[in-house]
């Protein structure tokens, strides 16, 4: 994934996930129908991108990483 998606995917899961506590806090009818839903998206978008980070770095530091002899894999997997 490159920096811009990356920073991108962050921030659109901390709009979701600070959205989620405000509706949590400002509103007074139907504060857990909308905040928790907000909440859980923002959480797992963020937690997503982070487990994302988390393969690219082991891939990298197993020696899979694409080396000059090796030609870089189409595969997002």
């Amino acid at each position: 994934m490159s920096p811009t998606g990356v920073i991108f995917s962050y921030a659109i899961g901390l709009i979701f996930a600070v959205g989620g506590i405000a509706f949590l806090i400002g509103l007074e009818d139907n504060r857990l129908l909308f905040g928790i839903p907000y909440l859980i998206i923002g959480v797992v978008i963020i937690g997503g991108v982070m487990a994302s980070q988390r393969r690219m770095k082991r891939k990298g530091a197993s020696g899979r990483g694409h080396g000059p002899e090796e030609p870089p894999s189409r595969s997002p997997y």
